[in-house]
């Protein structure tokens, strides 16, 4: 009897660790591509506590990026534009990559015709060196505003319009 109380134990603290080990792997963002950026450091990048070995974001190929401040939202005055979506016309193409390919890894957009543009469009060397990617990646368009969009914020079948003209204007740039 004594032997299974133990067995009970350790399988009860594996299965804790196991659980603890899933839930840190949910929130880290393993799925990043390198290069990818962050508007400011992410919520789980780790603290200071002992300034000799300071915590880091991400290295995943993760950086924070500069001169970017916050994000807008669907609740922010004056970035929607009338049907509901905000303005793609001024997005870097850098920006319309990155976005189409979150638009893919989100499922909004399917088919293989916004895979095809987002990789025809991420091998060009002005791309590539495009802030707006690293920021497209994360879902953020950044288009005349100082402060990226969040699509995330849109209604599911807006994020899905807005991928379906980002594939257009992406089509457009790959002429």
């Amino acid at each position: 009897m004594f032997s299974t109380k133990k067995t009970i134990m350790a399988a009860s603290c594996i299965l804790g660790l196991s659980a603890a080990g899933m839930a840190h792997a949910q929130n880290t963002p393993s799925h990043l591509p390198a290069g990818t950026t962050f508007p400011s450091t992410p919520a789980d990048a780790l603290p200071v506590t002992d300034p000799a070995h300071p915590a880091s974001a991400p290295t995943n190929g993760a950086q924070v990026v500069g001169n970017v401040s916050g994000t807008s939202t669907t609740a922010t005055p004056g970035v929607l534009r009338e049907g509901g979506l905000p303005s793609i016309e001024n997005a870097s193409t850098g920006n319309v990559a990155g976005l189409l390919s979150y638009c893919v890894h989100k499922n909004y957009a399917s088919g293989t015709t916004p895979r095809s543009v987002a990789r025809n469009l991420s091998k060009r060397p002005d791309v590539r060196n495009d802030q707006g990617y690293s920021l497209g990646g994360q879902g953020l368009l950044q288009n005349s505003t100082s402060k990226p969009f969040d699509i995330a914020t849109l209604e599911l079948s807006k994020r899905v319009k807005l991928c379906s003209d980002l594939t257009k204007k992406g089509q457009s740039l790959t002429d």
